[in-house]
């Protein structure tokens, strides 16, 4: 009887604590921005019913595939594809809250850029790709030895 309460408590505590963070998560992404201004850049405010269901599918999903571990048969360019589509979201994201936090305007002021502050971006870019490549390729586990 013990063991099957903790269990039911625990289950409870992890859907709880799951809400919490998809909310926070949810809240962040909105607070930023990105979503109207990814829809505003690319001319489709007007398909925003796909925008907040493509959302809200996408944490589903996400949810679901961190609780069981399903396996999806896909071909190697379709997930070459989707590797491209999750870096580009994420780039985007990171761009968006870097210009949310007015990084760019202060780094041009402690630094003095007047020119090429593109260059800065493709550098922060790229040096997040090669962490990211680096952390992936190279598992920590390795790294302990």
């Amino acid at each position: 009887m013990q063991t099957t309460l903790s269990v039911i408590l625990s289950m409870i505590w992890g859907l709880g604590t799951g809400i919490i963070v998809a909310g926070g998560i949810i809240a962040f992404i909105t607070i930023i921005g990105i979503i109207p201004l990814m829809a505003h850049r690319t001319q489709t405010s007007h398909h925003g019913i796909f925008y907040e269901s493509a959302i809200m599918l996408g944490v589903l999903i996400g949810s679901i595939l961190s609780i069981w571990h399903i396996t999806i048969p896909l071909w190697p360019i379709v997930i070459i594809i989707l590797t491209f589509a999750f870096g580009a979201f994420v780039g985007v994201l990171i761009i968006a809250l870097a210009e949310v936090l007015d990084v760019f305007p202060i780094t041009d002021r402690r630094i003095k850029i007047k020119k090429g502050i593109y260059l800065f971006v493709i550098a922060l870019a790229l040096g997040k790709l090669v962490g990211s490549l680096y952390f992936w390729l190279y598992p920590i586990s390795t790294q302990l030895k």
